[in-house]
């Protein structure tokens, strides 16, 4: 099963970006990996925030496959325990989703359209705070990378 995490603009930190870096690697040693940064809207006054969000969003989904289960982040979705999440991501990964690969998206600063909302098999939230972008990139691949020691009994997890 590949995994392909999608977000809108790149990572500017470089804490962040080393800290990504460094868990797609580690999630490289469990299944296959991707990371693609969709190019971010220019934004202005002038043009309408839904229009930013479509163009983001036909970026988006471009990339995801239908064989894809969907997970977008959201404030409004669901937060896990470290263990419940890897829990979620075992059963895709063994095949009751019905899917063959787990697609990961990070909106942009205003957010994602309503298409790519729509099509998600998950909205997953992080916290109730508000995370700066890379900030959120970062936790995510550390879960995600977590999940797959937790599912192997590896000793990362505890």
């Amino acid at each position: 099963m590949k995994i392909t995490f999608l977000a809108v603009g790149p990572i500017k930190k470089p804490y962040a970006k080393d800290g990504v870096a460094e868990y797609v690697k580690r999630i490289g040693n469990y299944t296959q990996v991707e990371t693609f940064d969709i190019k971010e809207e220019k934004y202005s006054a002038k043009t309408p925030r839904a229009e930013i969000l479509m163009r983001e969003g036909e970026r988006i989904l471009a990339k995801v496959k239908p064989s894809d289960f969907l997970i977008v982040l959201s404030d409004n979705g669901t937060g896990f325990s470290s263990e419940a999440f890897a829990t979620k991501i075992g059963e895709v990964i063994g095949g009751r989703a019905g899917k063959k690969g787990m697609a990961f998206v990070i909106g942009g600063p205003y957010g994602l359209s309503k298409e790519v909302v729509d099509k998600a098999d998950l909205l997953l939230s992080l916290s109730k705070m508000t995370l700066p972008h890379d900030l959120a990139r970062l936790i995510l691949s550390e879960q995600v990378y977590r999940a797959f020691t937790i599912l192997k009994g590896e000793p990362y997890s505890h």
